[in-house]
């Protein structure tokens, strides 16, 4: 099911050395979502600790929320009405 949520990139995972190798999007009403696509990962990881919006495929596995990136928004628009046209974009169904 594609979806599109808004939240902070977080880490979830990290190697032996702590680098972070994993990230979540968690959304205001706490869920976490694990992103799995490495090279996703690769593009988010700068926007760590910032809000987004993310467009994806909703998957669960083993009762875990995970998200196939498939589009991303950097947000931190402080105009209300440009942050109306996100969510108006965000509600229509992906091409």
């Amino acid at each position: 099911m594609m979806i599109c949520i808004e939240g902070l990139i977080i880490p979830a995972g990290w190697d032996n050395k702590g680098n972070v190798v994993d990230l979540a999007i968690a959304t205001r009403d706490e869920t976490e979502y694990l992103i799995t696509d490495n090279d996703r990962v690769a593009e988010l990881k700068p926007l760590l600790r910032q809000e987004v919006e993310i467009r994806g495929i909703l998957q669960t596995k083993e009762g875990k929320k995970i998200i196939k990136v498939k589009g991303f928004s950097k947000l931190g628009i402080k105009s209300n009405t440009k942050r109306k046209i996100l969510k108006q974009r965000c509600r229509q169904p992906a091409p």
